[in-house]
């Protein structure tokens, strides 16, 4: 366990997001296990299947860490299909070293706050509940 709670989790991850200095950005989620974590991150939360947004803008994917690379490789992809001149950031506490260079790829800038080497479920980084 790296982290005390999800809520401090959630506010070290915003607190990452605002050094970035981005300007108003808009939050979604891909994955609905995710949509709690998220919340704590921003409550300005735009629901995954509703973006209907004018472009440009910036798009701040938050997750927890349960999400994989190949659902943020695709949900990605339709972003840049549909927004091709958004900015996506993917902000994620913590993600598995091995997958660093993936989600870097799909995205723009990639915010985390821990890599593990031995990630074998976000279950390890946060207490049981």
């Amino acid at each position: 366990m790296i982290f005390k709670s999800y809520s401090e989790a959630a506010n070290l991850l915003a607190n990452k997001i605002k050094e970035e200095g981005i300007t108003n950005p808009v939050f979604t989620y891909i994955n609905p296990d995710a949509k709690t974590f998220a919340l704590l991150v921003s409550p300005n939360l735009v629901d995954f299947s509703n973006l209907n947004l004018t472009s440009p803008f910036t798009l701040v994917i938050v997750d927890n860490g349960s999400t994989n690379s190949i659902e943020y490789n695709e949900f990605t992809d339709i972003i840049r299909k549909s927004y091709p001149t958004t900015k996506i950031i993917l902000a994620i506490p913590v993600i598995p070293e091995s997958e660093k260079a993936t989600l870097v790829s799909v995205c723009d800038t990639l915010i985390y706050l821990h890599a593990d080497p031995y990630f074998f479920s976000i279950d390890q980084f946060f207490p049981v509940k």
